[in-house]
């Protein structure tokens, strides 16, 4: 259970996002069906590593750009940069991709650029295309578990599940059983049919983390979602009770028809 009601009004996101000195970008990532606070750059309950964030002055950090790049140009990449996730994060994907695309013919070594021109790709729908450019940057950073999350929600759009999942279990392994990666497995093996292993998933990730109100969110939408919905009426109650301001889960009431 919740366990006692916080002050908060509203469920606070799972995993605080990681403070940098200066505003900038973290990587995109594809939302697929999944309504937990979570992108690159965050650290806590065993998720990934912050995502380098373009550094001032030269050219953007992650980057693999030459030593020699002039400080206009790493400005203008930095600025780039920057532009795109926020075209990225306003639902803008047509304005982002062209962006990350102009960043990569100035920085074509920069794989973070990449990976979020893949996660674009997917917003606007093109996921073949996608999951070629999500494949390409696997192949430069193998052992980023993002990658393998992204590319598990692509081949998941793209109904290929049981790749989907061997993707999801490759990002778990590599990120030591990140959040994020689970509740897409979760999600993946709930649409197979295999609901009880579905919930066993997300419960599992509360005995990690108890208490984290956004999973205990993610647990009851999991049980709607396979059918179990009595199970999931008295935790979307205890919820409204303790978040009565959340829109996250107003929405999620609504869209199940009422509690």
């Amino acid at each position: 259970m919740v366990g006692e009601a916080p002050r908060a009004t509203q469920i606070p996101a799972l995993l605080p996002r990681f403070p940098t000195p200066m505003p900038t970008p973290s990587r995109p990532f594809l939302p697929v069906v999944l309504s937990l606070a979570l992108c690159c750059g965050l650290t806590a309950c065993g998720d990934s590593q912050p995502a380098k964030a373009p550094a001032t002055g030269g050219a953007s950090a992650g980057s693999g750009a030459n030593a020699g790049t002039s400080v206009g140009q790493g400005f203008g990449a930095t600025a780039k940069q920057i532009a795109a996730f926020e075209a990225y994060n306003g639902g803008r994907f047509a304005d982002a991709l062209r962006l990350y695309d102009e960043l990569l013919a100035l920085e074509p070594q920069n794989t973070d650029a990449r990976i979020n021109r893949a996660a674009t790709l997917g917003q606007l729908g093109r996921w073949s295309e996608a999951l070629v450019a999500t494949d390409e940057c696997a192949k430069l950073k193998p052992e980023d578990p993002e990658i393998h999350i992204n590319r598990g929600a692509i081949l998941n759009e793209l109904g290929r599940n049981e790749e989907a999942i061997e993707a999801t279990d490759r990002a778990i392994q590599l990120s030591g059983g990140a959040p994020k990666a689970t509740l897409l497995k979760a999600t993946i093996l709930a649409k197979l049919g295999r609901g009880n292993e579905a919930v066993a998933l997300v419960e599992g990730l509360l005995t990690r983390f108890p208490g984290q109100p956004a999973l205990v969110l993610e647990k009851a939408k999991m049980l709607d979602l396979v059918g179990r919905g009595n199970e999931a009426d008295p935790i979307y109650a205890q919820l409204k009770s303790q978040f009565p301001d959340d829109p996250g889960l107003a929405a999620a009431i609504q869209a199940r028809g009422g509690l």
